[in-house]
């Protein structure tokens, strides 16, 4: 007994098949960016709240180094550098993407280390810092085919 499809089967591959392909790690790339403005926003009002000895951290806590001021000041200032990649990331630059892998990977370790002020709320944001992670180093090679393809649209239509 033979079976047999009842549709035939093309042996080419049209463009817009992998067009597809090219669009899915651009919501990756908008969810890194918006990511990283929450965290650089979130971070630099813990990280203020911090620095002020905020009554809702928890009372006593010890560190493995430094002191709650102490690490405010980091979370601070990673939140001010996060909003800045954050902004990069949707200005589509490339260098942007690697500064945000570093100073995220750099957040989830000073939020593991400042568990004791706040612990359910560091590990939090340690896993949106590593979501945030998987989106710039998965899919952020579209930044730079992004913006290459934007260059040559521009150019159509200056040219025609």
């Amino acid at each position: 007994m033979a079976v047999q499809s009842s549709s035939p089967v093309s042996g080419s591959v049209g463009y817009d098949d992998y067009a597809e392909d090219d669009d899915r790690g651009y919501g990756w790339i908008v969810f890194a960016g918006v990511l990283l403005l929450l965290l650089g926003t979130l971070n630099f009002i813990e990280g203020f709240a911090a620095i002020g000895n905020a009554h809702f951290f928890t009372a006593n806590a010890h560190y493995i180094t430094g002191s709650l001021n102490t690490w405010g000041w980091v979370v601070l200032c990673i939140g001010v550098i996060q909003w800045l990649v954050g902004v990069g990331v949707f200005v589509k630059n490339q260098f942007s993407r690697w500064v945000g892998v570093v100073v995220l990977a750099a957040n989830s370790i000073a939020q593991l280390l400042m568990i004791p002020a706040y612990p359910f709320w560091s590990l939090s944001i340690f896993a949106l810092d590593i979501l945030a992670i998987y989106g710039l180093i998965a899919y952020g090679k579209r930044i730079s085919s992004a913006r290459r393809l934007a260059r040559q649209v521009t150019h159509r239509q200056l040219a025609g």
